[in-house]
């Protein structure tokens, strides 16, 4: 457990967000990308099954996870890329006469896709046990979502690498069930239901720029981890100083969205805290 911070630190944290080392999560490759094509065939035929969209992996990489498939559940099929061996048009003269050698350097491949059945979704399998519920002791997840009128969605994307997503301008959100750090995410996607349920306006008066609403997220995500002392500081400044990309970026942003995102983790942390905390937080 992480030492816990209060708001007379947050300066300085805030600070370190944007300039110490981080780490790249492990959490956004743990499971395959698939294509598009193939992402539209699965949803097609988990709708077929009656069964909602949910992350998809193969039988042995859930098995690896610490899951089973469930007896008697049915593979989804995905198109994958098979190479297979052509003859040289010697070897097809000559005939399966030729010696070895000169049969190995006349062959060729060539690659074909064909549909393989060896997928299942979270849905169809069995083990380890995972949720995205966030028990904290200090602080209450459905009291802050009821305080703030934010509602949680079922988790439905096929892709187990995203670990939540937010419909700001409904002031929903969603956590995967497979998010290695839920608590984390959470506090992000609620972050962007309070931040950006609206194009907020920059300082210059354009509209706010997608970089620059992940950095925001983020930020108020570490400082809600730092506060209640919970994992994925390193893994935040990592994701908020990827976002930024520049020092003079990470300057300006240090300049103006500070304020906005003191005041969002502040009512995420009120929101959900025991009374008995809310002062120690504020101060």
């Amino acid at each position: 457990m992480q030492e816990k911070s209060n708001r007379a630190n947050w300066g300085k944290l805030f600070s370190d967000a944007l300039s110490c080392p981080g780490k790249v999560s492990e959490a956004y490759s743990v499971f395959h990308d698939y294509s598009l094509g193939n992402a539209i065939l699965a949803a097609l035929q988990l709708t077929v099954k009656g069964l909602p969209l949910s992350p998809i992996a193969s039988f042995n990489k859930w098995k690896q996870l610490g899951r089973c498939v469930k007896k008697g559940e049915k593979a989804i099929a995905l198109v994958m890329p098979v190479t297979v061996k052509t003859k040289s048009a010697d070897e097809v003269e000559n005939g399966a006469g030729s010696n070895d050698n000169a049969r190995e350097a006349g062959s060729s491949g060539r690659t074909i896709f064909v549909l393989k059945n060896n997928w299942f979704s979270l849905d169809q399998t069995e083990g380890a046990d995972y949720t995205n519920e966030v028990t904290i002791p200090e602080w209450n997840k459905a009291q802050a979502l009821s305080g703030l009128e934010i509602t949680e969605q079922r988790f439905e994307l096929l892709d187990g690498n995203t670990q939540g997503y937010a419909i700001p301008n409904k002031k929903q959100l969603s956590v995967s069930p497979v998010a290695l750090m839920p608590w984390k995410t959470l506090f992000h996607e609620m972050a962007h239901c309070l931040m950006h349920s609206k194009e907020a306006q920059m300082a210059d008066g354009d509209l706010m720029r997608k970089d620059i609403k992940e950095a925001e997220a983020e930020a108020v995500a570490y400082l809600c981890c730092a506060t209640l002392g919970l994992p994925g500081l390193e893994e935040s400044r990592d994701y908020i100083q990827g976002w930024l990309g520049s020092k003079e970026q990470s300057e300006e942003f240090g300049k103006k969205s500070a304020s906005r995102v003191f005041s969002a983790a502040d009512k995420i942390l009120k929101a959900g805290i025991k009374s008995a905390k809310v002062d120690e937080v504020s101060k």
